[in-house]
């Protein structure tokens, strides 16, 4: 389904304009947040692949 299809399914179920829109932006701030949180992630696995490789960080504890 492209941008207008579910605009219209929207309208067609009793949505607003002015709902669609916050909906709209409620799903783009969900989707940003999700990026920085993967990048946030991939970036914390690669300082403690870093931290194994230099060998700080072991599986055996001190």
């Amino acid at each position: 389904m492209d941008h207008k299809e579910d605009r219209e399914m929207l309208r067609k179920v009793g949505f607003a304009d002015v709902e669609m829109n916050r909906l709209s932006r409620l799903r783009r701030d969900h989707n940003e947040k999700a990026r920085l949180e993967a990048i946030a992630n991939r970036r914390r696995l690669e300082f403690v692949r870093w931290l194994v490789t230099v060998g700080k960080l072991s599986e055996q504890t001190a």
